[in-house]
């Protein structure tokens, strides 16, 4: 059975002080889900604290950020790192961002994460279709609830353009999130050869399936300690479907900084305060 992580768990990680800064997300529609995680927004108040950065775990995932500017069009722009980042927000900031599965932004925005020379990317310097009328409707209108339903109206219309099929590299996703997935089987199912076939899951994801299938274990490891940070650890590893503790424990550190005791410990911390 395949344990999938809640929407808390793909971008940041709901806290106090994620609240304060006036931080709420939202599932996409189901026409959106193979392609978009979620919709995150910040609001953050003038008198705020912003002086605690926000960790953004790596899990394949890309972020389409559009920041509000009074009195102008929106900045828009693209993210991709397969790195542990720090997210800092500042008094009086206005963001949302559009939170993509590890296909979608090829999928739905023609972008390469594998062809991209920085992380960022100005998207107003590109072509894409519709865009401009979506940050002028974005500029008009200062209420979340209207923005979000502008972007989505978006994202529809670049998903209808697209061909119904479901590209092969999206349909192997749903495997490589099963913990117990064995990349060997995946390559004898494909219909074209395994070079050819890596070769194109680089351009749509950045990264290799193994890389991915990783990102997938670690972030389910921290659903899983998140969801109840009374688990054993050993008990963690076989469920995310890691070979053994010592497993988890390289990958955990190397992908989110922190090893999964310290994880553990800080969530058990967050859960007594909770409480309490």
């Amino acid at each position: 059975m395949t344990i999938q992580p809640t929407p808390e768990q793909l971008a940041f990680q709901q806290n106090s002080q994620l609240s304060a800064l006036g931080f709420s997300q939202r599932q996409p529609c189901v026409q959106l889900q193979q392609w978009v995680q979620l919709y995150w927004a910040v609001q953050v108040p003038e008198q705020a604290d912003v002086s605690q950065a926000h960790a953004l775990y790596p899990d394949g995932g890309s972020n389409l950020t559009f920041d509000f500017i009074p009195n102008q069009l929106p900045a828009v722009y693209f993210q991709y790192t397969q790195q542990l980042s720090q997210r800092c927000f500042s008094a009086g900031q206005h963001q949302l961002s559009v939170r993509f599965h590890a296909t979608g932004a090829f999928q739905l925005l023609g972008i390469s994460p594998a062809e991209l020379a920085t992380e960022q990317l100005d998207l107003r310097l590109s072509n894409l279709v519709g865009l401009n009328w979506l940050l002028e409707q974005l500029a008009n209108s200062s209420d979340l609830p209207t923005q979000l339903t502008a972007v989505e109206c978006w994202l529809l219309h670049l998903a209808e353009r697209m061909m119904t099929n479901t590209s092969l590299v999206q349909k192997s996703l749903q495997l490589l999130q099963q913990p117990a997935a064995d990349l060997q089987h995946l390559y004898h199912q494909l219909p074209k050869s395994r070079r050819q076939f890596e070769r194109l899951f680089k351009l749509e994801t950045g990264l290799s399936p193994a890389q991915l299938q990783l990102l997938f274990k670690v972030k389910l490891a921290r659903f899983l300690i998140s969801k109840n940070p009374l688990s054993d650890l050993a008990t963690v590893a076989q469920q995310a479907g890691f070979y053994d503790q010592a497993h988890m424990h390289q990958h955990f550190v190397r992908i989110t900084g922190q090893t999964p005791g310290q994880y553990k410990k800080r969530k058990m911390s967050q859960f007594s305060n909770s409480a309490g």
